[in-house]
Parts: structure tokens; C-alpha cells; sequence
């Protein structure tokens, strides 16, 4: 039932997922993002609504979050924040192996399950189909991010259209704020987050190229010439940054 209803609140609806990549910080596309039916952002996207609505926008209908409590990862899961916020649904993703080999059908044992518990009944609970997550998993030989899996999540219900920003594949660096409280800065942590062997970006990159023709895919001018290029270099996102201002 609870699926159901998230279908229900898709259905028809244009989309925004936000990514934290910091190339928003050149740009105001808040009133892009805002003019979509539905804003959704990942982890600890919503920590930097603050101090960067004219580039990001200053709604979130629809959090995407691993649910792990870390700095690192998904940040506090503050229940009180999310209802003042009037985020109507937290989505994520079931558990998998290192590589995405396996998936099992729970969620990360790094995950509080009174929380979860919290967010089910509070505000409302989505969960990618392990089938449909697996297969994801399957075609990258990696496991996908969570903002990465967002997009073949929400592509499987009847929206209208999915705007993607925020979405460098680690090519710069997080905005500044969103990595507060780790022990890497948000360059540290992208450059590491480029090289990763377990969320292979240079297969995610190539996966989203072979589907950025789909009829309800929308993309952001610096993404779309990253999905341009023909090898994920980061050497050449200067060059992306400067073209997209001087178009």
C-alpha cells in the first residue's frame, strides 16, 4: 500500500533531483528546480537549502537517503526537521555487497531501524525494488550511488519529467557545507569519491550516457556536457564550467 501511494504521488508530476555537486554553487538554477511539481534531494542535500536557495532551490518534497547516521554518509535523520520541512517521503535503498554483487532484502546494517521505524509511520517510508536495484547493480558492476540509483528508481512510475542537477560524478568537488563534521573537507572527499572502486563513477557516467536520450530525462547544461565527453576526465570540467557561462 505504502508503494502505491508513492506511485500515486509521482503520477504525472514533473521532477527536480538535486545532487550537491559544487558547480550549483556558479549558477542560480533555484527557480529551475523550484518550477518542478516536485523537489527531491539526497542525503544531506537539505543542509544546504540555507545558504544556497538561489542555487538550489528551497524545497524538498522528497528526500533520497541511506539512512546511515554519518557525517559521511546520510548526516542526522532529524524526524522534526523533515515534518517542518514538509518532506513527504524518504526513500532509499536496500542493503548490498561491496561491489552491488548481491542485494539482500533489508537495509544496511548500519541503519537504525527505530528511526526507520519513525519515518514510516511519521512521514512516509519508500524503498527501491531489490529486483529492480540488483539489476542496476547487475549493469554497473558496481553499486550505485543513492542519488545515482534515485534516477532509475523514479523512472520506473508515470512522471511527466525528470530534471537531474547537482550530478558531476565526483569531477569537483561537494558544495561547501555538505560534508560538515567528517574528517575530509569536500574536496578531499569528491577526490576520493572519483576513484572509488566500489561506487565506480566512470560506470555509473557511461550507464546514465547510454540512457540521457530517454524521453523524461532532463538535464542541467553542465551535466549534459559532461554526458558529452568521451572520457570522464576531470582535467576537462574547468573547460565545461567556463563553455556552459559563455553559451
Amino acid at each position: 500500500m505504502r508503494n502505491f501511494s508513492f506511485k500515486s504521488h509521482l503520477r504525472g508530476k514533473t521532477v527536480a533531483l538535486v545532487g550537491p555537486a559544487n558547480y550549483l554553487s556558479e549558477f542560480e538554477f533555484g527557480k529551475e528546480i523550484n518550477s518542478r511539481d516536485i523537489v527531491i534531494r539526497i542525503n544531506r542535500g537539505m543542509e544546504l537549502v540555507e545558504n544556497h536557495s538561489k542555487q538550489v532551490g528551497d524545497r524538498t518534497d522528497i528526500l533520497y537517503s541511506c539512512l546511515i547516521e554519518h557525517p559521511d554518509n546520510a548526516g542526522r535523520i532529524d524526524i522534526k526537521n523533515l515534518l517542518d520541512n514538509n518532506v513527504k517521503w524518504v526513500c532509499t535503498i536496500p542493503h548490498s555487497s561491496a561491489r552491488g554483487e548481491k542485494t539482500y532484502p533489508f537495509l544496511s546494517p548500519q541503519v537504525n531501524l527505530i528511526k526507520v521505524l519513525k519515518v514510516f509511520f511519521k512521514i512516509n517510508l519508500h524503498i527501491f525494488n531489490i529486483k529492480k536495484y540488483g539489476e542496476l547493480n547487475k549493469n554497473l558492476k558496481a553499486r550505485a550511488n543513492t542519488g545515482f540509483a534515485a534516477i532509475f528508481d523514479l523512472l520506473q512510475y508515470d512522471i511527466k519529467e525528470l530534471y537531474i542537477t547537482g550530478f558531476s560524478f565526483y569531477m569537483d568537488p561537494f558544495m561547501k557545507g555538505y560534508k560538515k563534521g567528517c574528517s575530509r573537507n569536500e574536496e578531499e572527499f569528491a577526490k576520493d569519491c572519483f576513484t572509488s572502486i566500489r561506487h565506480d563513477q566512470v560506470n555509473q557516467w557511461r550507464f546514465l550516457k547510454k540512457h540521457k536520450n530517454h524521453s523524461l530525462l532532463n538535464f542541467d547544461p553542465v551535466l549534459e556536457e559532461i554526458l558529452k565527453l568521451e572520457t570522464l576526465d576531470s582535467n576537462l570540467f574547468n573547460a565545461i564550467i567556463e563553455n556552459v557561462k559563455n553559451s
